[in-house]
């Protein structure tokens, strides 16, 4: 079944949760890279892509303003000579990045954790040159070694910058 239109006026006007769990749906449905499709993520989303401009590596969308200055952008990437087809969830706040994520942290990292390990993915940090988390790397190899191998980042962030807390997802995409 396909979903409803998500867009208004090239703006995404979905919430945070249903926009990330939209996107965890996307991402539950395929077998290998090969499934990720414009058909696809309009059936799961329902967002239609546009074709990309021939200048740009990708589409965007991004969101109504969800509170406080928070929105998000979904982007696909159309498979290239240089790139990998993918998609991304990214959150970003138009006034002030740093602060607090209350507003699209209805769906926290353990959230987005427990979802993607359910659907078979293994879960192994990733850290920087001091030894700062940079984000978590989730894998799964395709289904039955054909159509390529899926691994997925996800930025976590602490829903108040450099106060422990819950933790939520400033981002969450497959990598190239």
């Amino acid at each position: 079944m396909t979903l409803p239109e998500a867009v208004t006026g090239d703006k995404i006007t979905l919430s945070a949760e249903e926009i990330g769990n939209r996107f965890l749906k996307l991402i539950e449905g395929l077998d290998s890279r090969d499934d990720l499709n414009p058909e696809r993520i309009r059936e799961v989303m329902g967002i239609t892509l546009k074709k990309p401009d021939p200048a740009e590596l990708s589409v965007a969308y991004w969101s109504i303003d969800l509170q406080d200055g928070w929105r998000y952008a979904f982007t696909y990437v159309p498979e290239s000579p240089s790139l990998l087809k993918g998609v991304d969830l990214t959150f970003q706040n138009d006034k002030d990045d740093w602060s607090n994520m209350s507003a699209v942290c209805g769906l926290d990292f353990d959230h987005y954790d427990k979802a993607l390990e359910a659907m078979g993915f293994n879960a192994s940090p990733t850290y920087g040159p001091i030894g700062q988390l940079e984000d978590w790397r989730y894998t799964k190899f395709a289904k039955d070694g054909v159509g390529g191998d899926i691994a997925i980042s996800v930025v976590p962030r602490n829903i108040v910058v450099r106060e422990p807390g819950r933790l939520c997802v400033k981002s969450i995409g497959t990598l190239n």
